[in-house]
C-alpha cells in the first residue's frame, strides 16, 4: 500500500466505514518545521521561553520545532491529521509554537494542490489554539478558510461524522474536515466544534505516565466522536535543564520506541456505548523519523479491521451453508 494514497487503497469495506473509526496518523504542531533563525517570539511563549530566547535563541528553536518535514512530505508519509496553533501579528495569521512560523496559507496552498491531485484522500485540520486573536480576527479567519477551501469542506450540513466515509466524501467531492476549537463566536456550518473530536492533552514528562494517561483517557471516548491520542510527552523546565544538549527529536525517538508495543496493541473501528472504546487519530512529534515508521505502525492497525470484516463475512457464509 502506498502511504501517499493509503485512503484510496483501502478495501471498499473500510472506505465505507466512518473516518472516525479508522486509524489515522497525525502530526503534533504540524507547521513548526517553518521555524527558522529569523523566527521571533510568539504570543504563546511563556516567561521561561522568553528568558531563554534572550540569551540562547538556538536552544529555544531546538525545543520549539516538533516537525522537520514539510507538509507535502508529511502527506506523502501518510499523515492525514494536522495540529495547528495560530497567532496574529500585524493583522496577519501565522502558525506558532513559542516562536512564529510561516503565514497560515503558505502550507495550506500546498495542501490544496495535494488534495486536487489526490481526490480520494481526506485530511483533518485541527485548529487547536489561538493567540492574540480578537473577535474580528476570528471572523476574518473563518471567511478566509471557507473562501480558500470552498467545496472541499465536509460540513455539519453534510451529515454527522459517523456518516463521513471516504466513499461518501468522494461522492460529495469533500476532502477536508476543519475542527475549530475554543472559538469565542458561533461557528459556521463548515467547521466542527471541539466536542466533535476530543484531543486530551497528557501533559506528562515520562513515557510510563503518558501510556497510563492514553489508556485511561480513551475510556471517555463516545461512539459518535472522533478521538485523538496524543502520543508525546511535554518537557518541563526541569526535564529540559537536565538535557541541555538534547533536542526534542531525540526525545521523540525515545517516546516512539517505548510506545510502539502499546500502539501495535490498539484496535480501531466502531464500538457500542457499553463497549470498550477504540482508537482513531494518533498524534506524534517528528513523524518522518526512520522514513515515517510511526505512520507505518498506525496504518497497520487498519489491517485488523480488514481481517475482522473478512472473518465476519466467512462466518456468515459458513452459517448460510
Amino acid at each position: 500500500m502506498s502511504k501517499e494514497h493509503w485512503m484510496r487503497d483501502l478495501p471498499t469495506a473500510l472506505r465505507d466505514m466512518s473516518i472516525i473509526n479508522l486509524a489515522i496518523p497525525g502530526s503534533h504542531n504540524s507547521m513548526t518545521y517553518g521555524i527558522s533563525s529569523k523566527s521571533s517570539l510568539a504570543p504563546d511563549a511563556d516567561s521561561t521561553v522568553r528568558r531563554w530566547h534572550r540569551f540562547f535563541p538556538c536552544f529555544v528553536r531546538r525545543w520549539s520545532r516538533t516537525q522537520s518535514s514539510g507538509i507535502v512530505e508529511q502527506l506523502q508519509l501518510g499523515v492525514r491529521y494536522f495540529d495547528l496553533r495560530i497567532a496574529q501579528k500585524d493583522d496577519k495569521f501565522y502558525y506558532c509554537h513559542g516562536l512564529f512560523c510561516m503565514e497560515v496559507f503558505e502550507p495550506l496552498l500546498e495542501l490544496r494542490h495535494f488534495l486536487d491531485s489526490h481526490p480520494e484522500e481526506v485530511v483533518i485540520l485541527d485548529l487547536q489554539h489561538f493567540y492574540a486573536l480578537t473577535v474580528a480576527h476570528h471572523q476574518q479567519l473563518h471567511k478566509d478558510l471557507i473562501s480558500f477551501f470552498g467545496h472541499r469542506l465536509y460540513s455539519t450540513a453534510d451529515g454527522s461524522l459517523k456518516d463521513c466515509t471516504l466513499n461518501r466524501c468522494l461522492e460529495l467531492q469533500r476532502q477536508l474536515i476543519v475542527i475549530y476549537r475554543r472559538c469565542p463566536i458561533p461557528l459556521p456550518l463548515r467547521f466542527w466544534p471541539s466536542y466533535a473530536w476530543p484531543t486530551p492533552w497528557p501533559n506528562k514528562s515520562s513515557v510510563k505516565q503518558l501510556q497510563s494517561f492514553l489508556q485511561d483517557s480513551l475510556l471517555s471516548r463516545q461512539p459518535q466522536q472522533g478521538y485523538v491520542s496524543q502520543c508525546l510527552i511535554t518537557p518541563t523546565g526541569r526535564y529540559i535543564a537536565f538535557r541541555v544538549f538534547f533536542t526534542l527529536k531525540s526525545t521523540a525517538k525515545r517516546v516512539d520506541k517505548k510506545l510502539k508495543p502499546w500502539i501495535e496493541d490498539q484496535v480501531p473501528g466502531p464500538f457500542e456505548p457499553k463497549e470498550e472504546p477504540r482508537v482513531n487519530v494518533f498524534l506524534a512529534d517528528f513523524v518522518n523519523l526512520k522514513e515515517g515508521q510511526w505512520c507505518d505502525w498506525v496504518l497497520e492497525l487498519n489491517t485488523k479491521l480488514e481481517k475482522g470484516i473478512t472473518e465476519d463475512g466467512q462466518q456468515e457464509q459458513d452459517s448460510a451453508s
